[in-house]
């Protein structure tokens, strides 16, 4: 049997945030399971001029490599919509020959074990309609930076509440 994988480019990654995204709606993922996490590492200096800053879009053991999608011929979700064009999908024995061409990529053949990694996988549904893939974050009152969707209502902080 052929095994399949993501052969991922690491190097042009601009952490767009559409492989997950795409991943989430594909699979109707609730907030806080993702099938595939873009993680990054930096920035950080080289030396005096230069930086290095990588993004890294990783599987979770949530992926199934799009099955439905797949044995239909098609690409998964990731690897379709992947703006950068820098996520492949294919055997793994191409994939590797693609791999020793260039340096700075990842070749990952997922394992779907979504009760092993997250336990019992439940769907949400919303009782206002919203069925975006973002991010929910609950006040606390406290704060050491603010970040906040375009349909949140936002107040002021006061300095004195925060733990600096």
């Amino acid at each position: 049997m052929t095994a399949y994988g993501l052969l991922i480019d690491y190097e042009y990654c601009t952490n767009c945030g559409s492989c997950e995204v795409t991943c989430k709606e594909e699979h109707d993922y609730p907030v806080g399971k993702w099938g595939i996490r873009v993680l990054g590492d930096g920035p950080w200096a080289i030396d005096e001029d230069n930086w290095n800053w990588n993004w890294y879009p990783l599987p979770t053991d949530l992926c199934d490599l799009c099955a439905e999608r797949t044995a239909k011929g098609r690409e998964p979700a990731c690897v379709h919509h992947c703006l950068a064009n820098i996520i492949s999908y294919g055997p793994v024995e191409e994939l590797a020959k693609q791999l020793a061409e260039k340096p700075k990529q990842l070749l990952i053949v997922p394992q779907f074990m979504p009760r092993v990694a997250k336990g019992p996988f439940v769907p949400q549904e919303r009782d206002d309609g919203h069925r975006a893939a973002h991010i929910e974050v609950k006040g606390t009152g406290k704060a050491a930076f603010g970040a906040h969707r375009h349909d949140s209502r936002v107040g002021e902080i006061d300095e004195t509440d925060l733990d600096l």
